[in-house]
C-alpha cells in the first residue's frame, strides 16, 4: 500500500496536469458552450457526489439491527430522490460498506461499490457479529473511493460512518493513517459525519479529526433518530451543492473547493437551543409556550414581547420575530399546536426556528412529555431544540 504522504503528493501532481490541460482545452471552447452548458446542466457542469457510508457489523449491534437496515434504506432512498430533483446539477452514487472481525467473512466488505443511485437496490445483508476493525474499514473504503475519483474536480465524496464502539482490531490502518487521510480529504473538500454510541464518541472524533458528531442512545429509538437526523443533514448539503452549481456553475475551482469545504463544515449544523436567548439573528424565530389568550405575561412569553416582537392577545403562530404556541389547554391542542408549527417550519426553510422549553414551566408538563411532540422536527434542518429535548429523542450534539 502506498504511504499516505505519497498517495496524496502524486495525487496534487496529477490533478495539476489534468487542470493544465483542460484549461487549455476550455479556454478553446468556453464562448461557444458556456450558455449550452448553464442552460442544459449536461454532465460536465454538475457535482458528481459519491456518497460512501460505513457501518459497524459487530456482534454489539444486534440489538439494532432493524434500526439500522431501516436507517441504511431510507438514506439509500433519500439519495435517490435528490438524484432525481436535482438532475440537472448532480449526479450520485453509493459505496456501502461494513466491518466486522468475522471468521467467516471479509473484515471490511464493500457491499455496494460506487454505484449509480438509481441502480442500487434495497440492502437485507446484515448480520452483526465480531470485533470492530474501525481503522481499516475507514482507511480501505476511503483510500479506495478517492482513488477513483481523485482525477475529477467536480466529484466529491461524502462519507458517513456508524459504529457503537471503539476500534479494538484493526491489523492494516493506525489511528494517525486515518486522522491524516481524513485531514487531506477534508481539505479536498469532501465531507465526513459520524454517529457513535456506547464509547466516548467526543474522544474519538477529535482524534479522527471529525467535527460533524451525533452521539445516540443505543437503543431503537435513539438509532432510528440519528439516521433521521443524518439525512436531514443530506438534504440540506444536497440543497447548498444544487444552488453552487447553478448559481456558481462558472466558478473557478478554487472557489468552487472554497465553498465546498464550508458545505462539509457546516454538515451538521448547530441545532441546540442556547440555555438563555439575548438577541436573534435576522432570520432566526423565538419559538415560545403561550396561551389563547395571548397574554404572555412571564417567562419565555414575556422576554419574547420585550425583545423578539410578540404581540399581546396573540396566542398563536408568526409575531415578529418569535412564533407562540399555545400550551394550557390540554395535551391534545398542545400537540396539535405542535404539528402546526412543525409544517410551518417546513414550509418556511429560509428561516432557523429557536425552540424554548415550551410548556415546561407553569403549564406544568415534562420535558419527556413535550420533547417527543417535537419528533417530526428532527428532520428540519433549521429548527435547533433544547438540550433535554434531543437527550429524550436519544440524541446528543
Amino acid at each position: 500500500m502506498k504511504k499516505i504522504k505519497d498517495l496524496f503528493r502524486n495525487s496534487r501532481r496529477n490533478t495539476e496536469k489534468e487542470n493544465e490541460k483542460a484549461e487549455n482545452v476550455n479556454a478553446q471552447n468556453v464562448n461557444a458552450n458556456a450558455q449550452d452548458d448553464k442552460s442544459k446542466g449536461n454532465d460536465s457542469q454538475k457535482a458528481r457526489i459519491h456518497n460512501l457510508i460505513i457501518v459497524d457489523e459487530s456482534g454489539s449491534m444486534g440489538c439494532l439491527r432493524d434500526a439500522t437496515l431501516g436507517g441504511i434504506n431510507e438514506t439509500i432512498n433519500t439519495i435517490k430522490s435528490a438524484q432525481e430533483k436535482y438532475k440537472d446539477t448532480q449526479t450520485h452514487t453509493l459505496t456501502l460498506v461494513t466491518f466486522d472481525s468475522g471468521e467467516k467473512k471479509e473484515t471490511v466488505r464493500t457491499i455496494i461499490d460506487d454505484k449509480p443511485i438509481t441502480e442500487v437496490e434495497e440492502f437485507t445483508d446484515y448480520n452483526p457479529w465480531g470485533c470492530t476493525p474501525l481503522y481499516d474499514a475507514v482507511g480501505k473504503s476511503v483510500t479506495s473511493l478517492y482513488e477513483k475519483i481523485r482525477d475529477d474536480e467536480d466529484a466529491t465524496g461524502v462519507v458517513t460512518i456508524l459504529t457503537d464502539g471503539m476500534e479494538n482490531s484493526s491489523t492494516e490502518w493506525t489511528l494517525e493513517g486515518v486522522s491524516k487521510l481524513i485531514e487531506q480529504l477534508k481539505e479536498e473538500g469532501w465531507t465526513f459525519s459520524y454517529m457513535g454510541s456506547t464509547h466516548d464518541v467526543k474522544s474519538v472524533t477529535m482524534q479522527l479529526k471529525i467535527e460533524n458528531v451525533i452521539e445516540f442512545k443505543h437503543d431503537v429509538v435513539g438509532s432510528a433518530n440519528t439516521w433521521e437526523r443524518e439525512r436531514a443533514s443530506r438534504n440540506s448539503y444536497y440543497d447548498k451543492m444544487e444552488q453552487m452549481y447553478r448559481e456558481n456553475w462558472n466558478a473557478s475551482r478554487e472557489e468552487k473547493m472554497r465553498m465546498k469545504r464550508q458545505y462539509a463544515q457546516e454538515y451538521y449544523s448547530n441545532r441546540v437551543t442556547p440555555h438563555y436567548v439575548d438577541h436573534l439573528e435576522p432570520n432566526e424565530i423565538f419559538v415560545f409556550g403561550s396561551n389563547n389568550m395571548g397574554r404572555h405575561s412571564g417567562g419565555a412569553a414575556a422576554l419574547a414581547v420585550d425583545r423578539f416582537g410578540a404581540r399581546i392577545g396573540q396566542g398563536e403562530g408568526l409575531q415578529g420575530q418569535s412564533y407562540a404556541i399555545p400550551t394550557t389547554d390540554g395535551i391534545s391542542l398542545f400537540f396539535e399546536a405542535v404539528e402546526r408549527f412543525t409544517n410551518f417550519a417546513y414550509e418556511h426553510p429560509e428561516l432557523r426556528f429557536l425552540v424554548t422549553r415550551v410548556g415546561c414551566g407553569s403549564a406544568g408538563y415534562s420535558i419527556n412529555e413535550v420533547a417527543q411532540m417535537f419528533t417530526g422536527c428532527i428532520k428540519l434542518e433549521n429548527v435547533a431544540l433544547p438540550a433535554e429535548f434531543w437527550e429524550v429523542l436519544g440524541l446528543r450534539m
